[in-house]
């Protein structure tokens, strides 16, 4: 399969199983870690948001144990997203979970979420053997698993394109007329009870992700 680029008309976004007890697993109290991630993924779904992107996020049973997406997720989760609870590793085995991604107009997909060398790497082989285009978004991504490098590989080696949010939302947007999204996002910082962190702001002011 060829694979020019991301397009916004065609892309969509899966969130897989970002739950506190998974998010726990993968940082414990490290907040410096867990910190740079939790921004991307609010700057995803707020991404998702904007520019109207359908959106997949799943959640590993059972849920009353495992959680629901955390407070700061939560609050920037997109109206029209979908959510699905699921049993297998691989969410394109649960039927409710394929029938919906095949009901999306929509030929890529743009994954983040958890855990990179278990449902992430098994559901990236389903999205691929279904015949979707594949972005993983590996700075979106956590794992308990310390050594995460043999599943990135091992997706990319299947098909999957490596990427970044910044190169997705960059690629996605196109020209410098068309990201008033970054204004936008500081905007919406103010209407929240609870702020933001300091450095939630354009992309590029990112705090670095240490290896993992």
């Amino acid at each position: 399969m060829s694979i020019v680029g991301v397009e916004r008309s065609s892309v969509a976004v899966l969130l897989i199983d970002v739950q506190p007890a998974f998010w726990e697993y993968a940082f414990g109290q490290g907040e410096e870690v867990k910190e740079p991630v939790m921004i991307r993924l609010q700057h995803l779904l707020m991404l998702a948001d904007w520019m109207e992107l359908p959106l997949i996020a799943t959640f590993e049973h059972p849920v009353a144990e495992n959680g629901q997406l955390p407070e700061r997720l939560e609050r920037v989760f997109p109206v029209r997203g979908q959510r699905f609870t699921k049993r297998t590793y691989n969410c394109c085995l649960e039927p409710t979970i394929r029938e919906a991604i095949k009901r999306l107009p929509v030929k890529q997909f743009a994954v983040a979420g958890a855990e990179t060398d278990v449902c992430v790497l098994q559901s990236v082989l389903g999205l691929l053997g279904m015949g979707y285009q594949v972005f993983l978004l590996e700075d979106c991504l956590f794992a308990s698993e310390s050594h995460p490098g043999a599943a990135l590989r091992r997706m990319a080696q299947a098909g999957a394109v490596p990427c970044t949010l910044k190169s997705l939302a960059y690629e996605l947007a196109e020209s410098v007329d068309h990201t008033p999204w970054l204004s936008t996002w500081i905007e919406r910082d103010r209407d929240y009870a609870k702020p933001f962190p300091k450095d939630f702001g354009p992309l590029e002011g990112f705090p670095a992700i240490r290896s993992r």
